[in-house]
C-alpha cells in the first residue's frame, strides 16, 4: 500500500463481538518493537526535546510538559506526557481543540500541533508500557464515564500514540464519533498492520499533525 494513501477499515464491522485474544508471539512481538523504537526514539530525539522545552517555556508562563489523566487498557488510569501547547490557565479536562484558531492555543502550541511535535513525550509512556506505538488513542475519564458497551471495547487493548483513525480523514472529529475505526483494529490487528500504520504515519500524517 503507497505510503500517501491512509488506510481505512470495511464499512461493516461486526461491532458486537467480542474483541479476539491476541497470540503470545504477537503480543511479545508489539512489546519488544514498542521497547526498541521508543529508547531509541527518545535518545535520538533529546537535544530536539529539550530545544521544544525550552521554547515552550519561552513563549508562555508555565511547565513545558503537559500532565494529564488518561484511561488505558482495562480501564486503568495513568499519567500522560506531552508537550503543553495551551496556556497554563486552561481547563485541565475540557474538550480538546478543534481548530488552531482556538484562543486557549499558544504560539508554540500551533506549531507544535500543526507538527505534531507535542505528541513526541508519550514515547516515555510506551517505554514504561502505559501505551503502544499502534492501538486506540487513551481518552480522558470524564469521556469514558459516559461510553456504551460497544465504545468499551476500546479499552480492550493498550491505547497508543497513531492509529487507523489519526490516519482516516474522520481524525478531524471526536474518537467517539468514529469508533469503527478503532473496533477495526482490535478485531483485525497483526504485526503488518501496526508496521504499516507506523510507516504511513511517519510519512504522510507526520506532513499534517496527527
Amino acid at each position: 500500500m503507497a505510503a500517501s494513501e491512509p488506510i481505512a477499515p470495511s464499512l461493516y464491522v461486526e461491532t458486537l463481538s467480542v474483541p479476539r485474544t491476541d497470540p503470545r508471539s504477537y503480543a511479545f512481538c508489539k512489546r519488544a518493537i514498542d521497547l526498541v523504537i521508543s529508547a531509541l526514539l527518545l535518545a535520538l530525539f533529546a537535544p530536539l526535546l529539550a530545544l521544544i522545552a525550552l521554547l515552550v517555556s519561552l513563549d508562555s508562563p508555565g511547565p513545558a510538559l503537559f500532565i494529564q489523566k488518561r484511561v488505558g487498557r482495562n480501564g486503568e488510569l495513568f499519567d500522560i506526557y506531552k508537550f503543553r501547547s495551551m496556556y497554563a490557565g486552561s481547563a485541565k479536562y475540557a474538550l480538546s481543540p478543534t481548530t488552531s484558531r482556538d484562543p486557549r492555543i499558544t504560539r508554540a502550541g500551533r506549531l507544535l500541533r500543526r507538527t505534531s511535535l507535542d505528541e513526541l513525550p508519550q514515547l516515555l509512556n510506551v517505554l514504561l508500557g502505559r501505551m503502544s506505538l499502534v492501538g486506540p488513542r487513551p481518552e480522558m475519564p470524564f469521556v469514558v464515564q459516559h461510553y456504551n458497551d460497544l465504545e468499551r471495547q476500546r479499552l480492550s487493548v493498550t491505547p497508543g500514540i497513531t492509529g487507523l483513525w489519526q490516519l482516516s480523514p474522520c481524525r478531524a472529529f471526536p474518537i467517539h464519533q468514529n469508533v469503527h475505526y478503532d473496533l477495526y483494529y482490535i478485531r483485525n490487528r497483526t504485526l503488518w498492520m501496526d508496521i504499516t500504520i507506523l510507516l504511513q504515519t511517519l510519512f504522510f500524517t507526520m506532513r499534517r499533525g496527527i
